[in-house]
């Protein structure tokens, strides 16, 4: 017998600046999902942020592999499939884009330092705000809003290590130390 599918579109804008307190806030809304039953799975869609060219980057649960309280990350219009669904963004693409945005020593050091207060959890609409270089940028909103939900993403698969350090030691390792 196969289940039947019940999707969900939600949204929610994390309101914590702690590493801590960012986890526990997106497990709440974890829990509160409807559990399954042995004919429907259910299956969410999280809205999570909304770029200045109207896209959105959101969340989907449960993932292919079905870890528990993992998700995938998407973008609207950054990365596709040949079938044209929006394709989850690698490491990979957030370090080619940022190769690209950082054309300059300023440029470039605007966007680490910028990346450092994402991984850091700083308010990114604060983040953001501050952009003088990119002020506007949708690719470069785009690229620090996406490694803000990379961050979360690593800090919830490693829960009692700093995965977080991974990646960022991945764009150290490209770009230099983030100041």
């Amino acid at each position: 017998m196969s289940k039947t599918k019940n999707h969900t579109n939600l949204s929610f804008e994390l309101q914590s600046t702690d590493r801590a307190k960012v986890r526990a806030e997106v497990f709440q809304h974890w829990i509160n999902e409807n559990p399954g039953t042995q004919i429907v799975r259910n299956t969410y869609r999280y809205d999570v942020e909304e770029l200045s060219d109207g896209n959105k980057i959101y969340l989907t649960r449960p993932t292919r592999l079905n870890k528990g309280a993992d998700f995938v990350i998407c973008c609207e219009g950054f990365t596709k499939f040949k079938n044209g669904n929006d394709k989850p963004p690698s490491h990979g693409d957030l370090f080619d884009e940022l190769s690209k945005l950082a054309s300059s020593a300023a440029a470039k050091h605007e966007l680490l330092h910028a990346l450092r207060r994402i991984w850091d959890c700083e308010n990114s609409k604060k983040v953001l705000g501050d952009l003088k270089h990119f002020k506007g940028n949708v690719k470069a909103e785009r690229i620090l809003l996406l490694a803000k939900w990379f961050f979360i993403e690593q800090d919830v698969t490693y829960w009692t290590d700093s995965g977080r350090h991974m990646l960022r030691d991945g764009f150290e390792d490209k770009f230099g130390k983030l100041p």
